[in-house]
């Protein structure tokens, strides 16, 4: 019995020892066993940049659903694949004849590339699309068209804009947008709900969004009615454009009846038509739609407009900022488009696959079905978002970008702005987060300038209040980091 005691103690020395020379891995242990992740799935990795080494960890080689975490994936992929110096173009062309007095009778046509900025609200400072090309009908000369405007779509399938592996109630949601060959003003419809007399609500959008036919069926919680819960379910048929309004609405308070959200617009292309063709009679540029003859003016083809994006890096820091769904959508079937390949999400996901994989990562932990996580069936292993952001900032010299300044700052900026806000480390980590029904993860760089470690902390299933997890995950980071 003595020796087999000594033989206990020496052997739980050793542990004790071995466990106490992987930094902060203590730190770990206490939050994979607090109440807020008791029967859930949870997996740490900190990863040193330089080595590689894994000096803290939990289920690291874990499978987990990532949620917008994924985007960091996506992101380091396009830069390597693309590179930092890369631009959408959006060209505009004049097809037809041209008189003597300015008059052109054909068409204008707009050449979509997939570029998801255009008209976006989150790029106020850059020229704005419509408004640039007034200016360069104008500078060719011509006062009048007669013909069509047309867009040209050929570059993305509009067939499936959105993933088939999302879910239904998402693709109405403004975080669920489709993407598109044309995209315009996000996606985006804001819709104004107005509370009749009798408690039920009629909808209409604030601005004129060709292509979108809107029922509501909203009523206001009745008082004393006790067994209807609030809440609001929506349906988007991209087919017909019907977006379907249902539910009850909680009893405003201080008499705050009417309110406005924002939905997904079907046909982004249709409003970009419509903004167009207003332009030019507000700009006196007379417009009047015909066919008439169209076949007989095939004319000159004149290149009016090449209109290029933001930065491939200003794009990216806006979607991780923001958690953009559509841009990252975008961003992933732009890799095909610029293999030669079809746009579709299948595509984009076999090309980072296969780039991953040159780089030496294990694609056995990721499984993307999405460039954005908004499936909820993608996931992949806190090792591998560790290790595509070690990837990531090891090749900033040649790619001539820090990855890990495109990420938001906790307590500061983006998605992250709240989180660790009141810590000492607010400012000090870049992390870009994920959440989802049951999903909270986060991955990024500490410290936010000049990173040494690469971090991935992902909670799958958990039963708690989110504000647990997410309390304890800064109580991780404090522990680990803070000292």
């Amino acid at each position: 019995m003595f020796r087999q005691t000594i033989f206990s103690i020496i052997a739980a020395c050793i542990a004790i020892s071995a466990s106490a020379k992987v930094p902060g891995q203590s730190a770990v242990n206490r939050f994979i066993g607090s109440q807020a992740l008791a029967h859930a799935s949870a997996g740490v990795c900190v990863m040193d940049l330089s080595t590689g080494e894994i000096v803290a960890g939990h289920n690291a080689d874990k499978g987990l659903i990532t949620a917008s975490a994924m985007k960091v994936v996506t992101g380091a992929a396009a830069l390597e694949l693309l590179g930092k110096d890369y631009l959408y173009h959006t060209r505009v062309y004049a097809i037809g004849d041209i008189d003597a007095g300015g008059k052109l009778t054909g068409k204008i046509e707009v050449v979509g590339c997939g570029d998801p900025t255009l008209g976006s609200r989150y790029f106020k400072e850059h020229v704005a699309f419509v408004d640039t090309l007034i200016q360069c009908l104008q500078a060719a000369g011509i006062t009048s068209i007669e013909g069509t405007v047309n867009l040209d779509r050929s570059a993305m399938t509009d067939n499936q804009p959105v993933s088939g592996y999302w879910m239904l109630e998402d693709i109405p949601e403004s975080y669920g947008t489709g993407c598109h060959a044309i995209n315009f003003a996000d996606n985006q419809a804001l819709v104004k709900f107005t509370r009749r007399w009798d408690g039920t609500y009629e909808a209409e959008t604030k601005q004129k969004i060709p292509g979108l036919r809107l029922q509501c069926h909203l009523r206001e919680q009745f008082k004393g009615d006790t067994i209807n819960r609030p809440g609001v379910t929506s349906r988007l048929d991209y087919s017909s454009g019907l977006l379907q309004i249902d539910g009850i609405i909680a009893r405003r308070r201080r008499g705050r009846e009417n309110f406005a959200s924002w939905y997904a617009n079907p046909a982004p292309h249709l409003l970009l038509a419509d903004s167009i063709e207003s332009a030019l009679n507000t700009n006196g540029i007379a417009y009047r739609h015909s066919t008439e003859g169209l076949s007989r003016h095939t004319g000159d083809t004149l290149l009016l407009l090449d209109y290029a994006s933001p930065s491939l890096p200003e794009i990216l820091k806006s979607m991780l900022f923001r958690s953009d769904n559509m841009f990252a959508e975008a961003i992933l079937r732009t890799l095909p488009i610029d293999s030669g390949l079809p746009a579709t999400t299948e595509n984009g996901v076999r090309i980072v696959d296969k780039f991953w994989e040159t780089q030496g990562l294990d694609i056995d932990q990721l499984s993307m079905k999405d460039g954005s996580g908004l499936a909820r069936n993608g996931w992949a292993t806190p090792q591998f978002l560790c290790d595509v952001l070690r990837l990531a900032y090891a090749h900033r010299d040649r790619l001539g970008i820090d990855y890990s300044q495109l990420l938001p700052r906790v307590g500061r900026e983006g998605s992250v702005k709240r989180f660790m806000l009141r810590t000492p480390l607010r400012g000090e980590i870049s992390l870009k987060s994920g959440s989802m029904g049951g999903v909270q993860c986060y991955a990024g760089y500490y410290p936010a300038s000049n990173p040494r470690y690469a971090v991935a902390v992902m909670v799958n299933n958990f039963s708690e209040k989110r504000s647990s997890v997410i309390s304890q995950t800064q109580l991780l980071l404090l522990d680990l980091l803070a000292r």
